[in-house]
């Protein structure tokens, strides 16, 4: 997966198996959201995880 910004900024990933650029990522499974207040201000971590569409190996 190779992404490019227009400021210019360069973005690969890689398999890491089978060294592909044929990557994908995952996308998370439907869930609800249920938040207090106080949560919606903590900042928000989340896992990325990639998929090689070549080999079939996940990551993240």
């Amino acid at each position: 997966m190779v992404r490019t910004w227009e400021d210019g900024t360069v973005a690969v990933e890689v398999c890491p198996i089978c060294s592909s650029l044929q990557v994908r990522v995952v996308e998370p499974e439907w869930f609800v959201v249920e938040l207090e207040r106080a949560e919606l201000r903590a900042p928000a971590v989340f896992e990325v995880e990639f998929a090689c569409r070549d080999c079939g190996s996940h990551w993240n």
